[in-house]
């Protein structure tokens, strides 16, 4: 049977975004309990397996990740257990055992500095492309208020001009509706 997705390839000590989303994008994480249980498991998994988190958001119904694995073979593992006890419990509350609750997973191999910034303002800047909120500090589950608190908003500031994250240009046909 032929997969329905890319392979993922996996290599040592190598930053990745790692996209997933709910199955259909179902809104199954619109509660504050929900992300909270996809931040709490998250975090443990990073202690666990040796994760650097340089980036994360959760929303609705996806996140995104920006992390480096010391062995690239650990990270199938470690998205299944994320998703595995995520599903679990979520099910749990919503009384529906067995239910698929994600899709799957996309990872992409960050092979340069400016990527790997570029992706850092992608991630925390999702939750204002997506409608959520007018800027990143107002999203309570992302990593931007870590680097807020730490870095200062000139620092920022100063990434955001530096990596900007351009999805499209006002006014062009290119990619359709926003």
């Amino acid at each position: 049977m032929a997969a329905h997705h890319p392979p993922h390839i996996f290599v040592d000590d190598t930053w990745y975004c790692v996209s997933a989303s709910t199955l259909r994008r179902a809104r199954l994480l619109v509660s504050v309990r929900a992300k909270s249980l996809v931040r709490d498991q998250l975090k443990a998994l990073i202690a666990e397996f040796g994760i650097v988190l340089r980036a994360w958001v959760i929303l609705d119904d996806h996140y995104h990740l920006l992390l480096k694995a010391r062995a690239g073979k650990d990270l199938p593992r470690f998205f299944g257990r994320l998703h595995g006890a995520t599903s679990h419990q979520l099910n749990l509350w919503d009384d529906t055992p067995g239910r698929q609750v994600w899709h799957n997973y996309w990872d992409t191999c960050i092979r340069t500095e400016a990527s790997l910034w570029t992706h850092f303002n992608y991630i925390h800047n999702n939750p204002v492309k997506h409608g959520y909120v007018a800027h990143p500090r107002d999203w309570e589950f992302s990593s931007y208020r870590y680097y807020l608190s730490e870095e200062g908003e000139d620092w920022l500031a100063d990434c955001w001009k530096r990596y900007p994250v351009i999805d499209y240009i006002e006014g062009d046909d290119f990619g359709g509706p926003a």
